[in-house]
């Protein structure tokens, strides 16, 4: 499923996002299970791009560029 969903999306970033959804998926999980915290799409949302922006910074100056256009669009 994932291969048929990275050759879809043609996405030059589609590990760095998907890998970064689901970290911050596995910590909502986390904080609800051991923090009593109540996971919601808004928390998980700014969360997700918050990681994105720092994971950013490890980019090349042109892909950098791109991925920070992106990651908006995913609105």
């Amino acid at each position: 499923m994932m291969q048929q969903a990275k050759i879809q999306h043609q996405n030059p970033f589609f590990m760095e996002t998907f890998i970064n959804a689901t970290w911050k998926i596995w910590k909502q999980r986390n904080n609800y299970i051991f923090d009593r915290g109540r996971p919601s799409f808004g928390s998980w949302k700014s969360s997700f791009y918050e990681e994105a922006t720092l994971q950013a910074h490890r980019f090349s100056d042109d892909k950098l560029a791109v991925f920070l256009s992106y990651i908006p669009s995913l609105d």
